[in-house]
């Protein structure tokens, strides 16, 4: 192997600017208009790759310059990048070398065996590229996604702290520090028109930002004067701006400061000033959440009360921001549906309710979900409303009796029913319908606000939910590629982690192990070796005994297969049985020295398998044991190194596997 990488790497290396040129082409074939980034860029990056590549065949570099691709997927989550908007560079780069380097075999230089051999080199190398760019992209998207869904319900979770009664002033200084901290920003002053056409200022997180400011009769009329063009408003230090603007910045303590009214209605009753200190610029969504934390204490602000008519509608929100932060603490669809029934049902005061999804194909409503008596959801006239809600995007009330002109005259079989769209960033993603067969039950237009809130809530939930499985199913599939990749590295090991799997799902379903604590065990046996990427092919292929140097390095790969696997939250009931399988009964094993039960059952499980398969398989250093030898070994090391019970479970079970080798 140490040969081809040689030559392949002198030969990549001569060859560079042929290749670059293909590079060039297969951009302009391939990622035209399919890629968010520009060709140069792409360029660029396989540019880097192919320094990167020669310098890993050549030995040259360690894993650290694979940093470098680390940063790059880093670069693409900051970007807003989907994964279909990356290039898959690596890939253009193979392809490129492959071109290349099938001129030398048509020219007799070297033969197609040797340039297959050659290619496992480079792809291996090339899939640690990929992989340690989608890590970090998916970390890194893992990070924006948490970050703004605790944003979003801090917005919502204000619902509750504006319905609540005390005293104005302290609710309107903790107004402030929640917007303060939903928006990002280092300062927040609230300042509102109260008893008279003048602005005055009646919390701020900060009190030292704005002493200056409330003596100033200037600084006040500036902002009123801003406040009443509309906005919200950015305001920065120099350009063309009026002394009086200036003045107000420089006595803010700031070089740039947003300014976002609040109205009531069509009157202004106050506006929001933040910023972050001396310095720093707003990004859009700052701005947004700050318009929507203006939107919602405006009502609050208005003259000296703290509620008026608004205060049932308010109660109201409050109570779908504790929805919309229940509802995001699901990861199953089926729960997260389920529950948001009952939620939904409840808020409405409702009976029976459903959630409709539309089958990928041909875009019909089906039922993905019910609580109560909800026959009523499979009737063609509902049908057709919910159809229409689905491509218009607007929330429907259905009232007994009372004709719609969009639908004539419905009739559902119940008394009234609301139906609303499941609606993400503008995408209609499906359905959400409630209904009620008490004549005393109906709905008004407040009813339709609210509810259409909550499924506006009920939609990010379900979209985030889909988005996590997307990711969590991305990224452990660059995990089983990964694996795959290892196995590829020695003809000796492919295979290895199949077989494993099938040992172990036998024994743990023979245990009586439950149906998930099964696929948890067979997620790790698939996954058991996945650290090897670290430990060098000089010492897995090696024919005779291990240095006590090589020795350590073999016992990490327990260690690494975790840390690949960590930022999977959904995995984490595997990394024990993975990190512990190599563990003995006796505590003579590594990496704990764990000892009987306190190992656990599934790395206890895994360790039979594993063990089994290595001595029933060639390897480097010895010919596969016979099937007998290997039993014996197994019984001579049962209460050792193996759980006598798994040993036993396992011994029983042999007759009946016989074909899996």
């Amino acid at each position: 192997m140490d040969r081809s990488m040689t030559w392949i790497a002198d030969a990549i290396s001569g060859s560079r600017a042929e290749i670059l040129e293909r590079v060039a082409a297969l951009i302009t074939e391939r990622e035209a208009g399919r890629s968010a980034l520009p060709p140069d860029e792409i360029h660029r990056q396989a540019e880097m790759t192919l320094e990167l590549l020669v310098s890993r065949l050549r030995k040259v570099e360690s894993t650290a310059s694979l940093d470098r691709w680390g940063t790059i997927g880093e670069n693409c989550s900051e970007r807003g990048l989907t994964m279909a908007e990356i290039p898959n560079t690596p890939d253009l780069v193979k392809r490129a070398i492959w071109g290349e380097m099938e001129k030398r075999v048509e020219e007799g230089a070297i033969s197609l065996p040797d340039l297959v051999d050659a290619m496992m080199d480079v792809e291996l190398v090339l899939s640690e590229c990929r992989f340690a760019m989608m890590r970090t992209y998916l970390g890194s998207r893992n990070i924006k996604v948490t970050e703004k869904t605790k944003r979003i319900e801090a917005l919502y979770s204000m619902a509750d702290l504006l319905s609540s009664e005390g005293n104005k002033r302290e609710v309107y200084t903790e107004i402030v520090e929640k917007v303060a901290s939903i928006t990002g920003l280092g300062r927040c002053s609230l300042l509102a028109f109260l008893g008279g056409e003048e602005l005055e200022i009646v919390a701020c997180n900060r009190w030292d930002a704005t002493g200056t400011i409330r003596q100033s009769t200037a600084d006040l009329a500036a902002l009123k004067a801003v406040v009443l063009l509309g906005g919200p408003v950015i305001l920065k230090k120099g350009g063309h701006n009026p002394p009086e603007i200036e003045r107000l910045l420089d006595d803010y303590g700031t070089s740039v400061v947003l300014l976002v009214p609040m109205m009531s209605g069509e009157k202004y009753v106050g506006l929001l000033l933040l910023d972050q200190g001396e310095t720093g610029e707003f990004v859009p969504e700052q701005i947004a959440l700050a318009v929507a934390c203006a939107n919602q204490i405006a009502v609050t602000v208005e003259k000296s009360g703290l509620f008026a008519e608004m205060e049932g509608k308010m109660k109201h929100m409050a109570a779908v921001g504790i929805v919309a932060r229940t509802l995001s603490s699901f990861l199953d669809p089926d729960e997260q549906h389920k529950s948001l029934l009952e939620m939904a049902t409840a808020l409405a005061h409702a009976d029976s309710g459903a959630i409709l999804i539309p089958e990928e194909m041909f875009g019909k409503l089906k039922e993905a979900a019910s609580t109560g008596e909800a026959g009523w959801v499979s009737d063609e006239a509902f049908l057709e409303v919910a159809d229409w809600v689905n491509r218009h995007g607007e929330t429907v009330l259905l009232l007994k009796g009372v004709k719609d002109p969009r639908f004539g005259d419905v009739d559902i079989g119940i008394e009234a029913s609301i139906v609303s769209p499941l609606m993400v960033r503008g995408k209609i993603i499906g359905v959400i319908t409630v209904g009620s067969r008490t004549p005393d039950e109906r709905y008004t237009s407040d009813s339709l606000e609210v509810f259409g809130n909550f499924a506006a809530q009920a939609a990010v939930s379900i979209e985030n939910t889909k988005l996590n499985e997307r990711l969590e199913d991305t990224y452990l599939g660059a995990i089983a590629s990964l694996a795959a990749a290892i196995e590829a590295r020695d003809p000796y090991t492919v295979g290895h982690s199949a077989r494993v799997t099938q040992y172990s799902v036998a024994i743990a379903e023979s245990m009586g192990l439950s149906g998930e604590e099964v696929e948890e065990v067979r997620l790790a046996a698939l996954l058991h070796d996945l650290g090897k990427i670290g430990v060098p092919d000089s010492i897995l292929n090696k024919a005779g005994r291990l240095t006590e140097e090589e020795y350590s390095a073999i016992k990490m790969h327990p260690v690494l297969s975790m840390r690949i696997i960590e930022p999977l939250p959904h995995l984490g009931n595997i990394i024990p049985i993975i990190y512990h399988h190599h563990e003995r009964y006796d505590g003579l094993g590594y990496v704990d020295g764990k000892a009987g039960d306190d190992i656990p059952l599934g790395a206890r499980i895994l360790a039979v398998a594993d063990s089994f398969e290595a001595m029933t398989s060639d390897r480097p250093y010895r010919k596969a044991l016979s099937r007998e030898e290997a039993t014996a070994e197994m019984r001579r090391n049962s209460g050792s190194q193996f759980d006598p019970e798994v040993v036993r479970q396992f011994m029983d079970l042999l007759e009946q596997i016989t074909s899996i080798k």
